[in-house]
């Protein structure tokens, strides 16, 4: 039996290597390697992950989260709320690729990336990789049913809605940022067609029923797994979905086989077989004998992020370590908020990311290329975090 510190070591460089391939698949082999090489009974720990009915909540809200993005997209529910909001060309760069971000789809950025083409079709193609990749991520940075972000908040024990607050910040420097370096410099065009905003309201109602009840909820009711109005809320968010893009209720068999929504839940049940394979292994004892600065945590973060264009495997592994190495049980939010934005700075650069190879394979450019003109911005952020995260060393 090795070392909980050398085992985990060897199996976070594994899971590294191989975070190209399902990461599901490839999280859960790691935690049964990782406990196997710390001595860790592995049936205690799908006993202890399988009984606990916070994570079982959120197993099933992984399921529910694809399929209502596949309704929005099978339907055209999104593609009409952006045609009726007919707002200016620079607007519509940033705000098309933002708003199908919101939709947990596979190859997500295939989708975006033809109707910025037409938005554009004479702009460098390596800047509307660019764009396209920039600002695809900048919502979902913040959006409470982003997978991320309910699974930073169960590790962290920090209401989701805080979180989100506490991102806005971060999304609005980020947002400015790609704006001055890949969207100021693009020609205006004059607007044309119809704006019916009452209609684009409509239209994105099911994606707002969801956190809305889940907030109401989590705010006012006390209930020993507040998961569950999350789950209510997205059963409540699929039906005006289904009846406003006409669809009959035996379409979800159909979008959840296109949506392969088994890979969004086995992520959930793999990240929490890891932590708990993490904690009984006395990792967490060891590690926070090294004394790791939250600067020091902040550089690892980005590295990871590039290292393995992932944003829920970084968290799984950074949260975990912070709450050894600081001994609490609630991480504070300031830590939260540089740690977090750190790793999705370097998740937007990695040629690892899908969103970024499927972009740069659809305008027929290269990596090389791309990285000149997105690492502007890249650079820039990263910058700003590290300057304010001194300055509020400093305060």
């Amino acid at each position: 039996m090795l070392p909980a510190w050398l085992s985990f070591i060897i199996i976070i460089g594994v899971v590294m290597a191989l975070s190209k391939y399902e990461l599901g698949i490839i999280l859960t082999l790691g935690a049964l390697g990782f406990a196997l090489l710390a001595g860790v009974d592995f049936l205690q720990v799908l006993f202890n992950v399988l009984t606990n009915p916070s994570i079982l909540a959120l197993i099933v809200i992984m399921v529910l989260i694809p399929i209502l993005g596949g309704i929005m997209e099978e339907s055209g529910l999104m593609m009409e709320m952006i045609q009726k909001m007919r707002i200016s060309k620079k607007s519509s760069l940033m705000m098309i690729p933002a708003l199908f971000g919101l939709l947990p789809v596979p190859g997500g950025a295939l989708m975006s990336a033809p109707i910025v083409q037409q938005i554009d079709s004479e702009e460098d193609a390596n800047t509307k990789v660019s764009i396209n990749v920039w600002y695809r991520h900048m919502l979902i940075m913040v959006y409470p049913l982003s997978s991320a972000l309910i699974i930073a908040s169960k590790l962290t024990n920090i209401n989701l809605y805080i979180l989100f607050l506490g991102l806005v910040p971060s999304l609005g420097v980020m947002w400015l940022m790609g704006y001055v370096f890949l969207v100021r410099k693009v020609t205006s065009f004059t607007e044309q067609g119809e704006r019916d905003l009452k209609r684009a309201f409509r239209n994105l109602l099911p994606i707002l029923i969801a956190p809305f009840l889940d907030f109401i909820g989590r705010t006012f009711f006390n209930f020993p797994v507040p998961e569950v109005f999350l789950l209510v809320g997205l059963i409540f968010s699929i039906w005006p979905a289904l009846k406003f893009g006409k669809m009959k209720l035996s379409s979800v068999k159909m979008i959840s086989k296109k949506m392969k929504i088994w890979r969004f839940p086995l992520i959930i049940f793999s990240m929490f077989i890891f932590l708990e394979v993490f904690v009984l292994s006395g990792a967490p004892d060891e590690i926070a004998s090294l004394n790791l600065s939250v600067f020091l945590l902040i550089l690892i973060g980005f590295f990871l992020g590039v290292g393995t264009g992932r944003i829920q495997l970084p968290i799984s592994i950074l949260i975990p370590i912070y709450l050894a190495q600081f001994t609490v049980l609630n991480m504070p939010l300031i830590d939260f908020i540089f740690i977090y934005t750190s790793i999705f700075i370097g998740y937007l650069v990695t040629p690892l990311h899908p969103c970024v190879a499927y972009s740069t394979e659809y305008f027929k450019t290269d990596f090389i290329k791309v990285v000149k003109i997105l690492g502007k911005p890249i650079l820039i952020s990263f910058i700003v975090l590290l300057g304010l995260y001194g300055m509020f060393l400093i305060i």
